[in-house]
C-alpha cells in the first residue's frame, strides 16, 4: 500500500478510502469506533479511546468562530416554507476555504 505522510493539524491519525480498506481486508465500524482487520496473528482490532473524540469535538468546537456561526446561510424560500420542505444551510467545514461551503439539508 502506498500513502503519504502529511504534517497538519488534525483530529485523523489515517484517513483510508475504500480501495486502502479493501487493501487492507478491513472492516471499519463507525459506530462502534473499531475496524478490525486479518494479520498473519490472527485479527487485529483498533479500538478509539472515547477521551480522545470528546477532546477532537471540543478543539473543533473551540476552532469555530464566532462570526462563522453567524455566516450560516439559510436558503429557505416562502416556497420551501409552504411545501414544507426542510431548509437547508450552507457551513464551511475550515474557515480557509471560504469558496468550498457544504449544503445540509435535503
Amino acid at each position: 500500500m502506498k500513502f503519504s505522510v502529511i504534517r497538519s493539524a488534525s483530529p485523523y491519525n489515517i484517513i483510508l478510502g475504500r480501495s486502502g480498506l479493501r487493501e487492507l481486508r478491513a472492516i471499519p465500524s463507525t459506530l462502534h469506533a473499531m475496524m478490525k482487520f486479518p494479520t498473519p496473528r490472527g485479527i487485529a482490532t483498533l479500538v478509539t479511546r472515547a477521551a480522545i473524540v470528546l477532546e477532537c469535538r471540543k478543539r473543533e468546537e473551540e476552532q469555530l468562530l464566532p462570526e462563522d456561526e453567524d455566516e450560516l446561510t439559510d436558503r429557505t424560500t416562502p416556497l420551501d416554507k409552504e411545501k414544507g420542505v426542510p431548509p437547508t444551510e450552507e457551513v464551511w467545514i475550515h474557515p480557509a476555504h471560504r469558496d468550498q461551503p457544504v449544503t445540509i439539508g435535503t
